[in-house]
């Protein structure tokens, strides 16, 4: 089951990362997971249409991070 998330994460990844208010993407005890830098429901549909788009029935676990920066 892990191994079928890595999968889709690994599918879903670059579109989601292009989506406004996501920083990350990302597999969390078993399930996908993505990073919002703000939390947004707008955001939260957009991003789960997407992942319906991929793999139908797939929940998304959203965590509210804020943005991620490289640190030097």
């Amino acid at each position: 089951m892990e191994q079928d998330v890595q999968e889709l994460k690994r599918r879903v990844s670059p579109k989601l990362l292009q989506a406004r208010g996501v920083s990350g993407v990302g597999v969390r005890e078993g399930m996908l997971t993505v990073y919002l830098a703000e939390d947004s429901d707008a955001v939260r549909r957009d991003v789960a249409a997407m992942v319906e788009a991929e793999q139908p029935g797939t929940q998304v676990n959203f965590v509210v991070t804020g943005r991620f920066r490289a640190q030097s």
